[in-house]
């Protein structure tokens, strides 16, 4: 099998790398078990029986990364720089999570492969369909659009400046293991969690969610898009997620989800304001799920708007935007369940559930979702579904 080729000078690129690793057979537990199918072992840092050999693909990574200088000794730092550097990379895929096993605790990763690049230019434009949309007569970006676009990038106050106060380092705080390596390696799955310090009313919302047999709360579909390309897609159950581009390690809370580069974009017009939007965001936006909802706190000047209803199916929209350094409720899980309910009971539509995020461009506007720069679609995911 032929690995992707990296870089040639100093850090390597990650993708290439890890494959190179995984085809080598130096580190045990880390192989090839199907057609670019390969697992990674992931024992718990907390175990008595970890070994060196159990983080060893993370230290190689410190190592050739520059981080083991960093981070001399500290596994669980090795192990989150390893998957931030993964999580952040379209070219892999997760496809089963047995982290919890206690006889063998691994994950299982397929590779996608990107088309060769000398193949891509050979193509005709109307063997990719989403060229030939790009420049269409009714989508191509004329001098006129593009003023316009310009126009709304610049007035979102993108620049690389922190927030000057930070509350969410207070509240989150209220929810984070003071250890973090153990909060990163424990998804919040069982709902019991929820419940052992929760009143007796609130739980009544857990009596619902088991007897409609919903899945966690916490379990959630991620796919990002730059227009009409989707860039990375993954299903994670954590109490908070972080939305970032260049954000410090330090600053990192929760699951981060790396927003990807423009590389496999085409249209250069495109490639220009999604970096511009891109250079903006740092540590970005957080998402918080806890028994009542799904929160956003916005922690950049890069304004984010969010609709928790089909943009394109909203009557007289109005762009609702989310204020820097304030924790907003995206999504009720009291008012899902209910219409939920009411759905079961034939006495209305299937309810939403999906929240869309919109960086740096106001949504909904009535313009097309695939139009806009970088979206963020979040679904509550089904367990049971096979479509992800």
């Amino acid at each position: 099998m032929a690995a992707m080729q990296g870089s040639a000078i100093g850090k390597p690129q990650f993708g290439p790398w890890l494959i190179e690793q995984v085809e080598s057979g130096k580190y045990e537990g880390l192989c090839m078990i199907g057609n670019d199918i390969f697992r990674i072992p992931w024992k718990h840092n907390s175990r008595r029986d970890l070994g060196d050999g159990d983080v060893k693909i993370f230290k190689a990574w410190a190592v050739v990364s520059g981080k083991i200088n960093e981070h001399h000794n500290d596994k669980a730092k090795w192990k989150t720089n390893f998957r931030c550097a993964l999580h952040s990379l379209k070219n892999f895929e997760m496809l089963e999570d047995h982290s919890k096993d206690p006889d063998d605790q691994h994950k299982v990763y397929r590779i996608i492969r990107p088309q060769n690049h000398q193949e891509i230019q050979s193509v005709e434009p109307d063997q990719l369909p989403f060229i030939t949309d790009l420049y269409s007569a009714a989508n191509y970006m004329s001098d006129e659009m593009e003023q316009e676009l310009l126009s709304q990038v610049e007035t979102m106050d993108l620049n690389h400046q922190h927030a000057e106060s930070q509350p969410w380092e207070t509240f989150s705080q209220q929810i984070i293991p003071t250890t973090s390596s153990n909060y990163y390696e424990t998804p919040y799955s069982d709902v019991q969690s929820f419940q052992n310090n929760t009143p007796l009313q609130d739980q009544q919302l857990y009596t619902t969610v088991q007897q409609l047999n919903l899945p966690a709360l916490c379990d959630l579909e991620i796919s990002i898009n730059y227009r009409r390309t989707e860039v990375l897609k993954t299903r994670l159950c954590s109490p908070l997620v972080q939305f970032h581009y260049q954000c410090d390690p330090s600053e990192l809370r929760g699951q981060p989800i790396r927003f990807p580069s423009t590389e496999g974009l085409i249209d250069q017009k495109q490639i220009q304001f999604t970096k511009r939007i891109l250079d903006s965001i740092q540590r970005g936006l957080q998402l918080e799920v806890n028994q009542y909802g799904i929160y956003g706190f916005r922690q950049d000047k890069c304004k984010v708007f969010v609709s928790t209803s089909d943009p394109s199916e909203i009557q007289n929209p109005e762009p609702r935007k989310l204020h820097q350094n304030t924790r907003e409720l995206l999504f009720s899980f009291d008012k899902y369940i209910r219409d939920l309910m009411d759905f079961k009971e034939n006495r209305r539509g299937s309810p939403d559930y999906t929240i869309y995020l919109c960086f740096g461009e106001k949504l909904p506007d009535g313009r097309p979702l695939e139009r806009k720069l970088i979206t963020v679609k979040v679904n509550i995911a089904n367990k049971n579904s096979n479509t992800f």
